[in-house]
């Protein structure tokens, strides 16, 4: 969102070698990552844990002597052993990483997984922990939702939250309609969707609202994509209603059939009677 500071991250894999290629550009960070479960430790690099941990000491070691923040993740996490896990997690905190990565991979997680993991974590680390969810199984928001819940100081857009659970601020990477590998991660749009429902004045008090409508058609214009009509906020039946009782009840009361306000949005609220659609919404 406007007024959000830009930084330049690297990311880097396996070997220290290769961050040599792009720190003389001057990132700000760099992202160290590497598959810890069986099936890309077999099928992917080839490496064990024990080369796995040995390699990610020496990379951090050498970022940090740098100066430039660092963040160590597992790929796979969530098919990962979580004794391996919590190991290599304890390790790279003891030797001052700036944050520890969850990655939901294959979108294979539930909102359950998420929370008992964050939260084993946050028990073991004193550094940052950022997730990143990948929606193969539609669970990227609810297993978002939840890590903010169970600790997780990032979300992998640009905001700040501080939200549920009076935790200091929080980051949010996420990707704008949720475009990426394969079917995508966490949406931004559906998150914030959420998280206006459970505090709707701090977020309107925080965020630009109105411009998640604009960064979105930005980005689907550049991709050439339609906004999804049934996108949460901003697709064009967000705030659409056509049921008998439903139009009856918002025309009384919006707070009926809504837990969204479209106007915080800049957008406008329709009601259909028959076949003509009529606006009862005065912003634009």
């Amino acid at each position: 969102m406007p007024g959000s500071p830009s930084r330049q991250v690297g990311f880097a894999s396996r070997s220290a070698s290769r961050l040599t290629h792009f720190l003389p550009a001057g990132v700000d960070g760099v992202d160290v990552v590497i598959g810890t479960s069986s099936f890309l430790r077999e099928f992917s690099h080839g490496k064990d844990m024990t080369y796995i941990t040995k390699t990610a000491i020496e990379v951090i070691t050498f970022v940090k002597s740098k100066g430039i923040e660092v963040r160590f993740s597992s790929e796979d996490s969530f098919r990962s052993d979580l004794v391996d896990l919590l190991s290599i997690y304890q390790t790279v905190d003891k030797i001052g990483v700036n944050r520890v990565g969850i990655a939901d991979t294959v979108g294979c997680a539930n909102p359950r997984q998420v929370y008992d993991l964050v939260r084993t974590l946050r028990g073991v680390v004193g550094c940052d922990i950022e997730t990143h969810f990948h929606n193969d199984t539609g669970m990227a928001i609810a297993n978002a939702y939840c890590a903010l819940e169970a600790g997780a100081t990032h979300i992998d857009t640009c905001m700040f939250l501080d939200l549920l659970t009076g935790v200091p601020t929080r980051y949010l990477f996420l990707a704008v309609l949720g475009i990426g590998e394969r079917v995508g991660i966490t949406p931004l749009g559906g998150l914030v969707a959420c998280l206006y429902a459970a505090n709707p004045e701090y977020v309107k008090a925080k965020y630009n609202l109105t411009m998640l409508r604009e960064v979105e058609n930005l980005v689907a214009e550049a991709v050439e994509v339609n906004v999804p009509f049934m996108n949460p906020i901003t697709g064009y039946c967000a705030f659409t209603h056509k049921a008998g009782i439903h139009a009856k009840a918002i025309l009384n009361n919006p707070s009926t059939y809504e837990i969204l306000k479209p106007e915080d949005f800049g957008l406008t609220r329709y009601v259909s009677i028959g076949y003509a659609l009529f606006s009862c919404c005065s912003c634009s």
